[in-house]
Parts: C-alpha cells; sequence; structure tokens
C-alpha cells in the first residue's frame, strides 16, 4: 500500500511540477497512444473476412442469408447486397453446408424446379408463365456455358393468344438478353449469332431481328448483319470505311510533307482512291528443261522409222492403212529403175513442270487521284518537283494514277473571321483572368494588412498591459520604499527622546538571540 501510495506521489509531484503547455502535450500524447493501442487491438482481434459468394441473384442472396442466419454465422453483405463475406475460417464449410442445401441455385428457374412444383388449379395463365420462367432460364444457363459469358439474363415477352383481333396488340414475340463478359473477353460476331439463332429456335415463332443482346456496358450487341442481303450490305459499309480511311491516310501525309515546306494553312489535298476489293486467284503452270545448259528435256522414248526401196515399179508413198493397201490397175511398164528411202525419228521428252497458285487479296489500288492547291503562284518547275514529292508519298503509278497541282490564292475571309472571333474570345478570357486574380490579389492584400493592424494592435495592448503592471509595481515598491523610510524616522526619533528605553529594548532583543 505504501509503494502505491509513493508512486502516486511521485506523479503528482512530476505532474504538478509541469507547465500548462507541458500538461496538455502529455495528455494529447496519452490518449494519442491509447488510440493507436485501441485500433491496433480492433485490427488484430477482428475476423478476416473473405468472399463466400458473388454476383448473386436476389433470391439466391436472400436465402444463402437466412440459411446463415438460422447457422448463428456472422456474415457481412456488400456490392448492394450480391456478394456475401463471412470469416475466413469457416468459408468451406460454410459453402459445404450450403450446397448440401442445393444453394444458391444462381437466381435462374428451370424446368426442373417447376415439375416438382406443380400445383392442382394452377390456372393456364399461371402454367404458361411458369413455362416462360423456366425457359428463361435455361437459357441463361446454356448462355453461361460460353468461355467469354460471366452471367447471363434473358426476358422472353409472348404475345397472348385471342380470339379477337386487336389493331395494337403485340402479334410477334420478342427476347431481351444481358449479358455480364468477362474481363479481358470479347463476343465475335459469329458468337453473338450463335446466340441469336439459339434463342430463336428455342422460342416458338421468335424472329432473329427481334432479340435484342445487351452487354453490362449497356452496348448492344446484336447490331450485326443476319442475312445474307444485310451481310452484303455490312460488306459494303465496311469496304468503304476502308476505302475512306485510305484516302485520309495518303491525304495526311501528304498534306503534312507539303505544309513543313510552304507552312501551316498554304497547302489544300484531297486524294480519291479506287481500290479493288475483288478476289482473284491466279493460277500459273510453268515448263523448264531439267538441264538448263542444253535447253533440253529427259528422253522418254525413241521411235525410229526407216524405209527404202530400189528396182522397177511404182515407188510406194502415201499415209500407211486401207487406203494404201488398194490395189492399182496395171499400167505399162515406162521403163527404168526407181530408189526410193525414208528416215523418220521420233524422241518423246520430259520437261519440269511447276504450279503456282496466287491469292490476290482484296483492296489493292486500282486508280489514284491527287489535287494539291498551293496558297500560292507556282513556276512549271516548282509543279514538276511537287508532283515528284507527292508521287513517293503515295507511290505513284504512272500506267495508273493521276497528280495535279496548282498554285491559286486561297479565299481566307472566313478563317481570318473565325481567327479574330478566336483571338477576341481569348482576349476576353484572358482580361476575366486578370480580373479574377487581381479581385483574389486584393482580397489576400486586404486580409493580410488586417493581420497586420491586428497583430499590431495585440502587441499594443500588451505593451500596455505590460506598462501598466511596471507602473503598478513601481508605485508599490515606492510605498513600500516610503513606509520603511517612516519607520526609520519614528525609531530615530523615538532614539532620541527616549533613549534608555530604547537600549533596553536593544539588549533584551539580543539577550533573546
Amino acid at each position: 500500500m505504501e509503494f502505491i501510495n509513493n508512486i502516486r506521489q511521485k506523479l503528482k509531484e512530476f505532474w504538478e511540477s509541469k507547465s500548462k503547455a507541458q500538461k496538455i502535450r502529455l495528455g494529447l500524447s496519452a490518449v494519442l497512444v491509447v488510440l493507436v493501442v485501441t485500433i491496433l487491438g480492433y485490427f488484430m482481434t477482428r475476423p478476416n473476412y473473405v468472399v463466400l459468394y458473388s454476383n448473386l441473384d436476389e433470391k439466391d442472396a436472400g436465402e444463402v442469408v437466412k440459411k446463415l442466419d438460422d447457422m448463428k454465422i456472422p456474415y457481412r453483405l456488400t456490392d448492394g447486397g450480391r456478394t456475401i463475406l463471412t470469416n475466413a475460417k469457416d468459408v468451406y464449410k460454410v459453402r459445404l453446408e450450403l450446397a448440401r442445401e442445393g444453394l444458391p441455385k444462381d437466381g435462374q428457374i428451370g424446368f426442373s424446379d417447376i415439375f416438382g412444383k406443380t400445383r392442382l388449379g394452377t390456372t393456364e395463365w399461371e402454367k404458361q408463365i411458369q413455362y416462360t420462367q423456366a425457359l428463361q432460364g435455361e437459357l441463361a444457363r446454356t448462355i453461361e456455358e460460353m468461355e467469354q459469358v460471366e452471367t447471363a439474363r434473358v426476358h422472353i415477352v409472348q404475345p397472348q393468344k385471342s380470339l379477337f383481333v386487336e389493331p395494337n396488340a403485340q402479334r410477334e414475340p420478342s427476347a431481351a438478353v444481358f449479358l455480364k463478359i468477362k474481363p479481358g473477353r470479347e463476343l465475335t460476331g459469329e458468337e453473338t449469332r450463335g446466340i441469336i439463332n439459339l434463342i430463336a429456335h428455342s422460342v416458338e415463332g421468335l424472329k432473329p431481328e427481334n432479340i435484342t443482346i445487351v452487354d453490362e456496358h449497356g452496348r448492344i450487341l446484336s447490331n450485326i448483319p443476319l442475312s445474307e442481303e444485310e451481310n452484303a450490305k455490312e460488306l459494303v459499309n465496311a469496304q468503304l470505311a476502308i476505302q475512306e480511311n485510305f484516302q485520309k491516310r495518303l491525304q495526311s501525309s501528304v498534306q503534312s510533307l507539303l505544309e513543313q515546306i510552304f507552312g501551316p494553312g498554304n497547302v489544300a489535298v484531297r486524294v480519291n482512291a479506287q481500290l479493288n476489293f475483288d478476289k482473284k486467284t491466279v493460277e500459273n503452270r510453268m515448263f523448264s528443261p531439267p538441264n538448263p545448259e542444253i535447253n533440253e528435256g529427259l528422253l522418254r522414248s525413241v521411235q525410229e522409222l526407216r524405209e527404202y526401196f530400189s528396182g522397177q515399179g511404182n515407188v510406194p508413198q502415201g499415209e500407211p492403212g486401207a487406203g494404201s493397201n488398194i490395189g492399182t490397175y496395171q499400167q505399162q511398164n515406162q521403163g527404168g529403175t526407181s530408189d526410193y528411202q525414208k528416215s523418220e525419228i521420233i524422241r518423246n521428252y520430259e520437261l519440269n513442270e511447276s504450279k503456282e497458285n496466287i491469292a490476290v487479296a482484296p483492296g489493292a489500288v486500282r486508280k489514284l487521284t491527287v489535287s494539291v492547291v498551293i496558297n500560292r503562284e507556282l513556276t512549271d518547275d516548282e509543279k514538276e518537283k511537287i508532283v515528284a514529292l507527292v508521287g513517293n508519298a503515295v507511290g505513284y503509278d504512272i500506267q495508273r494514277d493521276q497528280i495535279t497541282v496548282e498554285g491559286m490564292a486561297f479565299d481566307t475571309q472566313l478563317a481570318d473571321m473565325l481567327s479574330r472571333q478566336l483571338s477576341e474570345e481569348a482576349r476576353s478570357r484572358q482580361r476575366q483572368m486578370v480580373i479574377i486574380i487581381v479581385t483574389v490579389l486584393a482580397f489576400v492584400a486586404i486580409l493580410v494588412v488586417l493581420y497586420r493592424n491586428l497583430m499590431r494592435r495585440k502587441l499594443q495592448m500588451e505593451e500596455e498591459k505590460l506598462a501598466q503592471k511596471l507602473t503598478e509595481a513601481q508605485q508599490a515598491a515606492s510605498v513600500e520604499i516610503d513606509e520603511k523610510e517612516e519607520l526609520f524616522k519614528n525609531i530615530e526619533r523615538l532614539a532620541r527622546q527616549r533613549p534608555e528605553e530604547v537600549a533596553k529594548i536593544i539588549r533584551t532583543w539580543l539577550n533573546e538571540e
């Protein structure tokens, strides 16, 4: 007990020995230390929450939360209730328990969910609604099997069948699909057409053009050609876009080249390109001798025929065959002899044969026309030099392309007017900026002057208080001095009047000491 009292006394003495400013600093330091220790303790002892399920449907999230409440397991909700967090040490146990209960159900109702829940007395309209919901769920689950799709929602609108004709009633079914694409993935046009055809062939009477597909960013993915006619239009539009981009690229190249020579705003360039988008395949067959030195092929076969005749009679002649074997009428022998000789050699050679198939890609330049106008008069020599520069920049073909260069003054009235307007607007903005800056500086100057006056007045008041205290101290000191002098005078006067009594009092004081 005495030890505790000693510590308390020392702490009290330590606290009382400090000034007011030191006490404030010590108090703030103590509060800060307690706060840091409390925060560290909270973060070190709090449970580590991890994701149990994410991107849940509202119905699934509600069922999972109810089950967690029944199991008395702490949890947290984020992402608008679509993500559920739980303690890291319990996450696997909780997932197994929820999986045993068939949770979550992915928020989709399938045919297996409605076949076992059909009640007696269900109306035809309720059956149709259940069938539509089940079909939507099955289609969504099928679409989610695609590698690029994270989640899918399908909404089908089917017109009600009626015996009566309503003029404004919907006659054809329609469908809307919401897709959340996985990060870094993208659906191709072919895959989008696959989803459209999947839904169109799953719903009776649903046409592909009545299906809309939207991704999580609100982009419509179903704006793609679905028929050959639309595909042809899309192809033409793509070709026109390619041609326009090609023209802009050449125009920008020529413009930047000439503006470095004649200055910005002094060059006008227009490019008209005709591209050949026909797809063509060329097949070439070439024959060459195996031995180029002798320029002959390989000998494959030789056929040699020799005929010789000498004597009297007709010389054998004519083509071999039945016609030559027909007998002739006997003629009078004209006498004499005749000689006949024939030699024929037929050689068959083999040559090297090579085939070359060349596929010409579409987009080749068919014709190129470039027009250039310079903002001044040009000589013929300058025009020729500009034509050469432009030709090298665009890949000029003298047999195919045409380049025209002219020099004439530009009409710059509109540009000058716009330039003046822009300059005036710039000056107006500068004036406004100057006014704002001056106003701010004036406000700051006023604040500085007021602050200095306030500090000067405060210093003056402190000096006056200090002077007043000094005056009061001097007055008190002078009063004390006057009192002492008066006391000394009274003692001196008493000693003169009664010296014996004063001496006796002094001896008494000395004896007491």
